[in-house]
């Protein structure tokens, strides 16, 4: 089984988006609510107060708790950020894969699989783009490989 670890260029650039988001919202609170300083001045605070406690905080301990285990018999995944889950499935109940690969996935590493089975779901976040190409590559040809042939009386 060879494990994986969500990107850190994934963290970093949710970070700047975060600041980002905050600065705008900073601007326009000044903007708009310059009539009502009490309200302008508590929204500024709770913006910049989430933003700080999301990027210094939670975010870096989901990403340091997070990994996944993909082989051709099983995909595992273990994180979370407050609690912890664990999720496990069989190599042969795997279904179909869905692979999401954004554009700029080098710079912002938002890549993603969902892989499906029967009556579950295990969705695998933030991963480099090598490494989506490469569990996609890993379970499709562990889905080939159990591939039925049809049967005799068949077309």
């Amino acid at each position: 089984m060879k494990r994986y670890r969500p990107s850190r260029y994934a963290l970093n650039f949710i970070r700047i988006a975060m600041a980002a988001l905050s600065t705008a919202a900073t601007v326009l609170s000044l903007r708009f609510l310059r009539n009502y300083p009490l309200v302008m001045y508590l929204l500024i605070g709770l913006f910049w107060s989430v933003s700080f406690l999301m990027g210094t905080i939670l975010l870096p301990l989901y990403f340091s708790r997070t990994s996944y285990s993909v082989s051709s018999a099983a995909v595992s995944k273990f994180g979370g950020m407050i609690f912890t889950q664990r999720q496990f499935m069989k190599g042969s109940s795997v279904q179909y894969i869905t692979t999401v690969i954004t554009p700029f996935s080098g710079v912002t590493a938002f890549n993603f699989i969902v892989i499906n089975a029967l009556g579950g779901k295990i969705f695998l976040g933030f991963l480099s783009r090598n490494d989506a190409l490469e569990i996609t590559s890993t379970l499709n040809k562990a889905i080939e490989k159990r591939k039925e042939p049809a049967p005799k009386g068949a077309k």
